[in-house]
């Protein structure tokens, strides 16, 4: 399998296909194991490539239909499921014909998926590591549609080559999560961070390997000792949400925070959709600070924006909105795209109420940091332990 250089040059993701937002190893290539998800598109930020270009205006999509088939935790999650619909919405906005279901529970993938195609959908995009299965069926079963999956790659290993007509839409978020756990180490008071998930999957576990790495590195060269709580790279063992609503249990993720605030921690990253947003509420009742995810949540959650620090984010609607346009203009697929530091698939958020408390030292080793591991120079693995 390889990388589409096509989606790379755009500009904008567990294996299967599958592993996206959930647990497993450290990685800093394509996941190759499992699968999730998270407000309205219309609060998700704009993309450079929300607006067409003289060019892209010119082309007629208005006989091509775009589709996506979003995870459990749903519209309205702040997180990943609207970022995908942003990108399905700016497909809209240059003259796709465009549909999309929703996901109740995990009986709902694969029907979903066939009313999409039974009503006509061209190119379907899936979001989630936990809908892989239902994907490698209908991928099999319907060679003349382009499919496409949100934090999966095709699983060579158990499914065999990459099919001409899937893409995967893959993003190294432990790069930009280090990022934020290097901010984090150095504006935290008390020395102590803290991490959960939704699921272990590794699109999940990514964010907390990159979000140990980026502490790790920061005690290394600052002497610091700063501990991360939830999360043991080493052991791929920590905190996760489990049951049958991860995703989207506010109230539970406020209960989670208040056990980090009890055990000293003063920033929280939840990995877990909309059940991470109610941590991030109570981070901001206790006068803390939390790291947010997969999008620029001081954007999506802004009336708790003076308590997120950052956000590792996932350039989602890009991705799926170059989806669509190359296999519109007849690549089908057959390759996977994986977003870094370096092609700006992923990146860590502005700072917005927090600028000013963040020292311009901070920045400039963080601005550092974020070039070495785009050039190569600093490797993320190194700092997993």
């Amino acid at each position: 399998m390889h990388v589409s250089k096509r989606l790379v040059a755009l500009g904008a993701a567990s294996a299967i296909l599958i592993a996206a937002c959930g647990g497993g190893g450290a990685t800093t290539a394509p996941a190759s194991e499992a699968p999730a998800s998270e407000a309205p598109a219309s609060e998700a930020p704009a993309s450079e490539s929300a607006a067409a270009s003289p060019s892209e205006a010119a082309v007629d999509y208005s006989a091509y239909k775009a589709c996506v088939a979003f995870d459990t935790g749903g519209l309205g999650d702040k997180g990943f499921n609207d970022l995908a619909r942003k990108g399905l919405d700016d497909a809209e906005k240059l003259g796709f014909q465009i549909a999309f279901s929703e996901a109740q529970g995990s009986t709902d993938y694969a029907a979903n998926i066939q009313r999409l195609i039974d009503e006509g959908c061209q190119s379907l995009v899936t979001v989630g590591f936990n809908q892989a299965q239902a994907t490698i069926e209908a991928v099999k079963a319907n060679p003349d549609i382009s499919f496409a999956q949100v934090d999966a790659v095709w699983d060579e290993a158990k499914n065999g080559p990459t099919p001409a007509n899937f893409s995967g839409l893959d993003f190294q978020i432990d790069e930009a999560a280090t990022l934020a756990g290097y901010l984090a180490a150095g504006f935290s008071k008390s020395g102590i961070i803290g991490t959960y998930g939704g699921q272990q999957f590794p699109g999940v576990t990514r964010f907390m390997d990159g979000l140990a790495a980026g502490i790790n590195i920061h005690n290394e060269k600052k002497g610091t000792t700063v501990k991360l709580l939830g999360w043991d790279a080493a052991k791929q063992t920590g905190t996760f949400v489990g049951g049958n609503n991860p995703w989207g249990d506010p109230a539970k993720g406020e209960q989670l925070a208040k056990t980090f605030l009890d055990q000293g921690a003063d920033i929280v990253h939840p990995v877990a959709g909309g059940t991470g947003n109610g941590t991030i509420k109570a981070m901001l009742a206790a006068g803390k600070w939390a790291i947010g995810v997969d999008t620029d949540q001081a954007i999506s959650l802004a009336e708790y924006a003076p308590a997120i620090l950052t956000s590792a984010e996932k350039v989602i609607d890009v991705a799926v909105l170059d989806t669509f346009k190359k296999n519109a203009a007849g690549d089908t697929g057959g390759e996977n795209f994986v977003g870094t530091l370096a092609n700006k698939g992923v990146r860590i958020a502005p700072f917005h109420d927090l600028d000013s408390d963040v020292s311009a030292e901070l920045k400039a080793e963080v601005e550092q940091l974020s070039a070495d591991i785009a050039a190569g120079t600093t490797k993320v693995s190194d700092y997993i332990k």
